[in-house]
């Protein structure tokens, strides 16, 4: 009997105590359901041409945006096809623009309803892009690509990825914004309408693409960037677009979605005595059982 009841207080304190994972699904772009990506209620648009660089001096606009057929063209190329001051792109957050002292940085989310984004608890950013164009001509052009998405979790470690015509590259964050993992093998699937995953858990991201492995490697922290416009040290942050001046593109975005993976609180046990009994005795029936066989 002793043993009867230790087993049985085992296990409803185990299930007092179960815990489960619950995945939050969101539709963040469709382009099959039309409009431009800022229409659909979760991401904002945002651009700006950067004319003085230090000090740094911004005049709003310098990108385009327009439908396509499933999806929206996003252009920064530039008037003159070798502009690469301008920032292009979505978030899911508005921009915030500070005149004293000069500063673009995020600010409220788009929609309150966005998801936390938990590395612990995992979370995964799908997006369906082709680069039409993309020229990295600045600077430090090796260092940068015109398309560049951004996922930063709530602790504001993240990954930042540039996808470019033959590569796409991971940025390091130690020394800053310079290629860290990188794969030069993805030509073809750059150049075509391609779904791509990328996977946040733990201190690690991986993108892949039709079940096949691009990129892996740590998360980083950004939070340090010496750039004008620096968004690193936003919690809950995700970028799709032009964000660098050494680099500029003309994409195809058709689709962007978001599965987040949250802990639910435990779920509490209530005891029912009958639940209890009906239990106990078919304990004791069982050993009365195993007894007799023996």
């Amino acid at each position: 009997m002793k043993s009867a009841l230790t087993a049985i207080t085992i296990s409803l304190t185990l299930l007092g105590g179960l815990s489960r994972v619950e995945a939050v699904q969101v539709t963040l772009y469709d382009g099959a359901a039309g409009g431009l990506p800022a229409s659909q209620g979760w991401l904002n648009y945002a651009d700006t041409t950067v004319i003085f660089p230090t000090p740094p001096f911004f005049l709003p606009g310098g990108g385009n945006q327009s439908a396509i057929a499933g999806g929206t063209n996003l252009n920064s190329l530039g008037s003159s096809g070798s502009d690469n001051n301008i920032y292009a792109g979505y978030s899911n957050r508005f921009t915030n623009v500070s005149l004293s002292p000069l500063s673009v940085t995020p600010g409220d989310f788009v929609n309150p309803s966005f998801p936390t984004l938990d590395r612990n608890a995992g979370y995964t950013l799908t997006f369906t892009v082709q680069i039409a164009s993309q020229v990295n001509d600045g600077a430090d052009g090796a260092n940068r690509a015109g398309f560049n998405v951004t996922a930063l979790s709530s602790d504001k470690r993240g990954i930042e990825i540039g996808f470019r015509t033959n590569d796409i590259f991971a940025q390091s964050d130690n020394p800053i914004f310079t290629q860290a993992e990188i794969n030069n093998s993805v030509g073809s699937l750059l150049a075509a309408a391609t779904t791509y995953n990328l996977n946040i858990s733990g201190n690690s991201y991986s993108l892949t693409a039709g079940g096949n492995s691009i990129l892996s490697g740590p998360l980083r922290d950004y939070s340090l960037s010496p750039n004008p416009v620096n968004p690193y040290t936003t919690p809950n942050f995700i970028l799709l677009g032009d964000n660098s001046t050494e680099a500029r593109a003309s994409i195809n975005l058709f689709s962007v979605s978001l599965t987040a993976n949250t802990s639910a609180a435990a779920v509490p046990f209530n005891f029912n005595p009958t639940f209890g009994l009906l239990i106990l005795g078919a304990w004791t029936v069982f050993s009365q059982l195993r007894t007799k066989q023996k």
